[in-house]
């Protein structure tokens, strides 16, 4: 015996109400930035994200600092 089906509006409807999955979020960027792929040993980023929710921010200050670009510094 054949499964009934149902209408498509309400397969729709359902999809509609399913509770969404959240999406990993982008980074802000005001256009100033460019993405890379960055081979970095494992014991850095583990340090970095065991400082917090942050980290790429922070690993990105650490970059700058060490490059000589930190914002923060005088001139």
């Amino acid at each position: 015996m054949a499964k009934a089906s149902r209408p498509t509006t309400d397969l729709v409807q359902e999809i509609l109400e399913r509770p969404r999955v959240s999406k990993k979020r982008a980074l802000p960027s005001n256009g100033s930035t460019t993405k890379l792929t960055l081979d970095v040993d494992r014991d850095v980023v583990d340090w970095f994200k065991a400082t917090g929710r942050d980290w790429r921010s922070r690993m990105q200050q650490a970059l700058r600092s060490a490059a000589g670009l930190d914002k923060d510094a005088d001139p």
